[in-house]
């Protein structure tokens, strides 16, 4: 079983682009280096093997000044849209493991793990082929396969909120079992991080799964508005 986390180094403004404003370009790296952090350590307490593929080509040295404390694989994104990433690492990880394989991406570090854990059991007891994990924006926080499927991500419209049904129906034309795992939110957008902000003051359980991000906003709390 192997986890893949798709991350970008957190650069000033090469992340977080859209909470600047309210953050500044240094804020947002920090913060999105924090959901890195809490989303790996996150996965790692379910998974037996977690790939890190990262972008941009340089930014492996700084990942592993955050991240490696033993164990990581490393892995560059290559391909020229995000199915086409995702299925570059899924390959590699097959390579590595018989499966099954699961992605998830770094901007929802209060993802319960029993999440990743039900996508897990379902996809390695055959249950299902394909787990999809919603988000709020039409996304996906997850997606894990049994094995690999070519066209599951063609004709995907990326980045818009028509991505999670396009895939849902890519599968349903292979003939797919999906496992649709409840929805979450990615933080992406100044409401996304009020909302963020408010979980984790609010819920003890929330900031236990993610530490970093917690410490984070009560560090920078003067920076962030008082309401949404």
């Amino acid at each position: 079983m192997v986890c893949v986390v798709m991350v970008k180094t957190p650069r000033a403004g090469a992340v977080k682009t859209r909470l600047v404003p309210p953050l500044t370009g240094a804020e947002a790296a920090s913060l999105a280096a924090s959901f890195a952090r809490d989303t790996v350590e996150s996965v790692r307490r379910v998974v037996r093997e977690t790939v890190i593929a990262y972008a941009p080509d340089d930014g492996r040295a700084t990942l592993e000044a955050l991240l490696d404390d033993g164990g990581l694989q490393w892995l560059a994104q290559r391909g020229e849209d995000l199915g086409a990433r995702i299925e570059s690492a899924v390959s590699y990880a097959f390579e590595r493991s018989p499966g099954p394989v699961v992605v998830v991406g770094t901007d929802s570090p209060t993802l319960p793990p029993s999440f990743v854990e039900r996508a897990v059991a379902s996809l390695s007891s055959g249950e299902s082929d394909v787990a999809l994990g919603p988000t709020e924006d039409g996304g996906y926080y997850l997606v894990g396969l049994r094995e690999t499927f070519g066209g599951l991500f063609r004709n995907v419209e990326w980045s818009t909120p028509r991505v999670y049904r396009q895939t849902a129906d890519n599968a349903a034309r292979l003939g797919l079992r999906v496992l649709e795992l409840p929805r979450w939110y990615d933080v992406d957008t100044r409401d996304d991080l009020l909302r963020l902000r408010d979980e984790l003051l609010s819920d003890e359980a929330a900031r236990a799964r993610a530490p970093h991000t917690s410490e984070w906003l009560r560090a920078h709390a003067s920076s962030l508005p008082a309401s949404r």
